[in-house]
């Protein structure tokens, strides 16, 4: 019987994450899917393990907590998981009122849970893979890197920086054992949308995780989802400054 995939879901218990833990334990992959809510994770991997039978070991991980040790974390996953070949880390965060102007408390935090915290585990896994010779992570980017707006400042300098973290990595490891792939989502149907207007529709999380798979088997560097928000940020980026400010999108 040949060995089982293996991967860490961080932010698993909702959401893309979520939906991501479902695609791959249908796949036939053990898991440790994480968040910082116990019962959410905990609910899941009964749910995944039952449904598919694979090993699904819930992890509680909350990435705004300073005292958090992510090396005995991750060690800690990697035992349960005899090796870990995949890690994905979807949590994140949004604010409604992210002006650019929030107090340094509420500016940290955004920043930390989006990009510091996010990097920090990446580079704990990626020294783990090019050490045991292979390993594929994923990290979440949004098209609000991209194309910031009025009301996402500090969130999208966060993400802008982890996609300069997640593309420096990729030079590192370009003839290496550890392959990165930025996924940058569109709007999609979760707790960071609800009850906004928006301009273009949602995406499920579903089709979503369904796309990350497909695309981090294949190792794809850098994706868009859905794909016409290539086309759509290349065109605002066009845009002059005069129309630019106009738009509330």
């Amino acid at each position: 019987m040949s060995e089982r995939s293996t991967a860490v879901i961080v932010g698993a218990g909702s959401g893309v994450g979520r939906a991501l833990a479902d695609s791959l334990a249908r796949r036939g992959f053990d898991l440790v899917v994480a968040a910082r809510d116990a019962r959410d994770v905990e609910a899941v991997a009964a749910d995944l393990g039952l449904r598919y039978g694979v090993s699904v070991k819930p992890q509680v991980l909350d990435l705004a907590a300073a005292d958090t040790d992510l090396d005995a974390w991750v060690s800690r996953c990697t035992r349960l998981l005899g090796s870990v070949g995949h890690v994905l880390i979807t949590a994140g965060m949004v604010a409604p009122d992210d002006d650019g102007l929030l107090p340094d408390a509420r500016t940290d935090q955004l920043v930390d849970i989006n990009f510091r915290s996010v990097i920090r585990l990446v580079a704990r896994f990626a020294r783990l893979f090019e050490q045991q010779g292979s390993g594929r992570i994923v990290v979440f980017s949004s098209i609000a890197a991209a194309v910031p707006r009025r009301r996402n400042v500090a969130y999208s300098a966060a993400k802008a920086a982890l996609e300069a973290y997640g593309r420096g990595l990729q030079h590192r490891f370009a003839s290496g054992p550890v392959r990165l792939m930025i996924y940058a989502p569109g709007y999609v149907d979760t707790s960071m949308t609800f009850g906004q207007r928006l301009l273009f529709p949602l995406a499920s999380p579903h089709a979503v995780a369904e796309d990350v798979v497909r695309h981090m088997a294949r190792g794809t560097r850098f994706r868009y989802f859905p794909t016409y928000w290539s086309a759509v940020v290349a065109a605002l980026r066009l845009l002059p400054w005069w129309v630019y400010k106009r738009l509330s999108f």
